[in-house]
């Protein structure tokens, strides 16, 4: 026999543990998870002069998204990716983060294209306690001053211009120039690259801002000052539709200085220069993806060959494929009760996680995703060679 404060007691249970449920629910609900589907927002560059790079982000990760699905997604869940095109445009990356974040729900945003864009859709989806998984951009803003909510994969610009900076004082190069955005990030870069040239015993003796606004861009004066200050060589920060003009422009001039670059767009900026292309040196911060020694790489070729099997292999597209792959591990270890509060804790014990050939670490006070950067040359074919 049971007393009827006992049932009562009971009764009361159940009904806290089913209010407890509905709630949960709602919640999970209102953040992009259902039962059967975890929503992801994208707002990257489709069209623009970087469209042909984030289209090849978006193609690799959604190869990637296509493998987990047809495996049975996560925990049951199939992953859903919404896409918006910002066109590399930063007030109209805020404008979809919002969008995603308040009429489509998504869970996370995921994968954006270049620092402008990535800084301004970060920033918004941390005051709205929102992760950001996987902006392919190398501003220092996605780390720095912290944000809780930004998870960067690749490396930083600055460990990127560090590979630069060493390759031009191991070879030689003892005068440098440095090419930069006229914003508060390329003044940020300017000062590191400014700090390395120190480290590494180089000169920098030219810094030159980009054209911004209604300001004209002349790639043959900017061509012209670099052959007046005699560097031997020349990285940039900034648009590489720009930097492919200049590039093209001091050709014409007889230049011979090396012309370095960061690795964003580097098959696009290739195709745009042609035969000035060659000798043309990038950082990359993904695997080589034509060599299949690592195993990232042969997942990323395999993926490619069944879903895009037209689709020629990219930088661009094995960093998708990789921000992909990282988003994927956090969403399976945070479990079937997931929720944006529960991704943020897994993502920050994500120590040292290895995708398959570089690493990719996040700690409660640090976000520094990976630090892998290589370095590839343009041959007189068009072809990367390392």
């Amino acid at each position: 026999m049971h007393s009827n404060a006992e049932s009562r007691a009971r009764h009361g249970a159940g009904r806290v543990s089913a209010l407890a449920l509905a709630f949960f629910t709602s919640t999970t609900c209102a953040q992009g998870v259902t039962g059967t589907q975890v929503t992801i927002g994208q707002t990257v560059a489709l069209s623009g002069s970087v469209g042909e790079h984030g289209r090849a982000l978006t193609l690799g990760a959604q190869a990637y998204f296509n493998k987990v699905n047809r495996a049975g997604g996560v925990h049951g869940r199939k992953l859903a990716l919404i896409t918006l095109d910002d066109a590399g445009d930063s007030k109209r990356a805020q404008e979809n983060a919002r969008k995603l974040i308040t009429e489509n729900r998504a869970l996370v945003l995921f994968s954006g294209a270049e620092g402008g864009p990535c800084v301004a859709a970060t920033t918004l989806a941390g005051e709205l306690h929102v992760p950001v998984v996987g902006c392919a951009g190398g501003s220092p803003e996605l780390r720095e001053p912290f944000n809780p909510f930004s998870f960067p994969v690749r490396a930083a610009h600055l460990d990127e211009f560090e590979k630069l900076v060493e390759y031009a004082a191991v070879f030689g190069r003892k005068r440098i120039g440095f090419i930069h955005s006229d914003s508060d990030t390329g003044r940020k870069h300017l000062a590191n690259v400014r700090r390395l040239a120190d480290r590494y015993g180089v000169t920098l003796a030219l810094a030159l801002p980009l054209p911004s606004g209604k300001d004209v861009f002349n790639p043959d004066k900017i061509a012209g000052e670099i052959e007046k200050a005699r560097v031997d060589a020349v990285l940039n920060h900034g648009s590489y539709g720009q930097y492919a003009d200049i590039i093209r422009s001091a050709k014409k001039q007889g230049s011979r200085t090396q012309f370095l670059a960061v690795n964003s767009g580097a098959q696009q900026m290739v195709r745009l220069l042609g035969g000035d292309a060659t000798g043309l040196i990038f950082t990359q911060v993904v695997p080589f993806p034509w060599f299949d020694v690592t195993r990232i790489v042969q997942e990323y070729r395999g993926a490619l060959k069944t879903y895009a099997p037209q689709t020629e292999l990219s930088f661009s597209s094995l960093e998708g494929f990789i921000n992909a792959k990282v988003l994927v591990e956090a969403l399976r270890r945070a479990g079937r009760k997931l929720t944006r509060e529960g991704l943020v804790a897994t993502l920050e014990s994500m120590r040292g996680y290895d995708v398959g050939g570089l690493t990719v670490s996040y700690t409660t006070g640090s976000h520094q995703g990976s630090r892998f950067v290589d370095v590839v040359v343009v041959a007189a074919d068009g072809r990367f060679v390392r």
